[in-house]
């Protein structure tokens, strides 16, 4: 029984967040950081996208926001992230 509640409340929720996501501002969000060695030369450069509903915080060394799917984020970094914000 107590799954099937569940499964309910699951469908309930993504359907309103569907129906919310109609009247949203579609936002994809693209951070870059780069890793560097001793001397400063840039070792790893990593790129992660995500799709975003709302930009609670955004600056160079930190980054707040909630994805589509409901989950907060965080990013906070010592050095100086690239970041680029695009409307869907």
């Amino acid at each position: 029984m107590r799954k099937w509640i569940t499964k309910i409340a699951d469908f309930f929720k993504s359907a309103w967040l569907w129906i919310v996501s109609w009247w949203e501002c579609h936002k994809q969000l693209t951070v870059s950081y780069n890793k560097y060695n001793k001397e400063g030369e840039i070792i790893d450069t990593l790129t992660r996208t995500w799709e975003v509903r709302r930009i609670y915080s955004l600056g160079p060394k930190y980054i707040s926001f909630k994805t589509f799917e409901g989950n907060k984020v965080e990013l906070k970094t010592a050095t100086p992230m690239d970041y680029m914000t695009e409307e869907l």
